[in-house]
């Protein structure tokens, strides 16, 4: 991936952290909880690199990954820490833990609020840019972050775009991780709406 300047970094941060913070109201909505979703944070970055840098790569996460393709293509995966994902299935269903008896519930439920909060951060960025995308079927995984990470479409490339935000339900001890992969041709095509927004040949700050 070519070198990205940072005024293009923060504009993509920006870009994500208005639909971080509309996928927040979903989150609420979901849980009947506040959602605490921090600023997130973009780099240039391997997969081995980013597999370094998550916490705790070698214990057990539930995470959904979501594929999307269009005007730009990437990868979107949302992770639980088992503890995690339990307090949530609880709090949408009323069942406290995952058994042979509710397995089939617990994936499509923890799946469904992934599928939600996925389209609430990239469909927030897609209208403001004016871009259609297409999501493929998300997909449902139970593993350390270290093999979902290097099971990915990116597990092969130098180096991708990598978007990181945590978020939190503070009074139920509700923890995860939002991460979003983009392509070359994403970033390029992201680099050029913000290029145009801040005027940057121009030296003109403009602001989203």
């Amino acid at each position: 991936m070519k070198e990205v300047s940072q005024p293009v970094l923060d504009g993509m941060a920006e870009l994500v952290n208005i639909g971080i913070g509309r996928s927040a109201g979903c989150f609420n909505t979901l849980t009947g909880h506040h959602v605490t979703l921090h600023v997130p944070n973009i780099r240039i970055s391997s997969i081995r690199e980013l597999k370094e840098q998550m916490p705790h790569p070698d214990q057990p996460f539930t995470a959904i990954n979501q594929d999307y393709s269009g005007a730009f293509e990437g990868t979107a995966v949302l992770m639980f820490p088992l503890k995690s994902a339990e307090g949530l299935f609880y709090l949408m269903t009323g069942e406290s833990e995952k058994n042979p008896e509710n397995e089939e519930l617990w994936q499509v439920t923890l799946t469904e609020i992934a599928n939600i909060i996925i389209n609430a951060v990239m469909g927030s960025v897609t209208n403001i840019l004016g871009k259609k995308i297409e999501f493929h079927i998300p997909q449902y995984h139970e593993d350390s972050l270290d093999h979902i990470l290097g099971h990915t479409r990116f597990s092969d490339s130098a180096s991708v775009a990598v978007v990181h935000a945590e978020f939190e339900v503070k009074e139920k001890d509700i923890s995860g991780e939002i991460v979003i992969l983009l392509t070359d041709q994403s970033v390029e095509v992201l680099e050029r709406y913000i290029s145009d927004a801040y005027r940057l040949e121009s030296g003109e700050d403009k602001t989203f």
